[in-house]
């Protein structure tokens, strides 16, 4: 039944079938326009020209499109889902599967990138907020030697978190510049610590590493 004639002649049954039920001559119109392309994964594809395209949405209105998902099934035997596409012909059809596969590994690409994102940006809030509770329990906190110690501890948490989340060799993206500039920030503006000094002596931690 995939052979162009086969696909004709069930178009052609469909056609009448939905123009019995459905009173709607534009739908009807539309329904002669199509042109039946493939069958392919269950899906019936029928095509149009790109000067009549925009006529297709009345074969996808639900209530249409039941109608002629109903009547391939009826016709067919085998339960066939509508597909419409811009374009007449297979190689059309191989084009616009083409482009849905490269959309939907874009797609999957900017998903990953925007759970890599929440990931990194989760890690560093929860660096951000354990410099704060730290600071809130370290011991005798007026005095400078103490804040020395807690300002040696957040540097080298800041660069176990580093390591984690920065590839060995890697080029450091703005997000994580970003959020490690607010974690030294925060450190330095708890121990009345200039934050460039937190951050050259993070800078030497990690070459003496």
């Amino acid at each position: 039944m995939t052979n162009q004639v086969d696909l004709k002649a069930l178009w052609e049954k469909v056609e009448d079938n939905v123009k019995q039920k459905v009173i709607h001559p534009t739908l009807w119109r539309t329904l002669e326009l199509a042109v039946p392309v493939i069958i392919e994964d269950s899906f019936f594809v029928v095509g149009f020209t790109p000067t009549n395209f925009n006529m297709s949405g009345h074969l996808t209105v639900p209530e249409h499109r039941n109608a002629i998902e109903s009547a391939l099934e009826a016709y067919s035997g085998t339960r066939l889902f509508l597909r419409v596409i811009e374009g007449q012909t297979v190689a059309d059809w191989k084009n616009v599967k083409i482009k849905e596969a490269d959309a939907e590994r874009l797609a999957d690409a900017k998903q990953k990138k925007r759970e890599k994102e929440s990931a990194i940006t989760k890690t560093w809030e929860g660096l951000y907020e354990q410099v704060g509770r730290g600071y809130a329990n370290l011991p005798l906190r007026q005095l400078p030697q103490a804040r020395a110690r807690f300002i040696e501890s957040v540097i080298e948490d800041i660069s176990d978190a580093m390591d984690d989340l920065i590839p060995e060799g890697g080029q450091v993206d703005e997000l994580t510049e970003r959020s490690l500039a607010r974690v030294i920030d925060r450190a330095g503006s708890l121990t009345d610590v200039p934050p460039a000094m937190i951050a050259l002596e993070l800078k030497r931690f990690r070459e003496r590493k």
